[in-house]
């Protein structure tokens, strides 16, 4: 049976969950190691777990401004099930209060749009100096 939980740290660390943020994040092996021992401690990290296997999940943080999606990646063979809507739902329940923010690329900008995110043109990522950036925002679900 699916279901979403926070991840632990052991869940970071395998192959399934590394091979989700390397496509999440579209950087080296070193790089992905350092985002897991050094950025990812610092947000709340939500998965889709099913048999111990991490079939999707989210990477965010959130302040007094609202909550910022930072990695969302779904398993290739899960596509099209509604898993990665699942996250999303489940981030803006977890802060009904607060605009959800996420930044992205050509390959999931109609994602959010589809999901109500309001799309609108946003600065050139170093990270990713070739492609094209979106800043796509979600208004709170209700009033603070």
């Amino acid at each position: 049976m699916q279901r979403i939980r926070p991840l632990t740290a052991t869940d970071l660390e395998t192959p399934t969950f590394l091979a989700l943020l390397r496509e999440a994040a579209g950087q080296s092996d070193a790089e992905l190691k350092r985002l897991i021992a050094e950025a990812l401690p610092r947000l709340e990290n939500t998965g889709i777990v099913q048999d111990g296997e991490v079939l999707a999940f989210v990477s965010f943080s959130s302040d007094a401004a609202g909550t910022t999606i930072e990695y969302l990646a779904v398993d290739e063979s899960q596509r099209g099930r509604n898993l990665g809507t699942a996250l999303i739902r489940h981030v803006c329940e977890r802060y009904p209060s607060l605009p959800v923010v996420a930044e992205t690329d050509d390959d999931a900008v109609g994602f959010y749009r589809r999901l109500g995110f309001d799309v609108s043109p946003a600065p050139t990522d170093a990270r990713w100096p070739d492609r094209r950036r979106y800043r796509c925002v979600l208004p709170a679900l209700s009033e603070g």
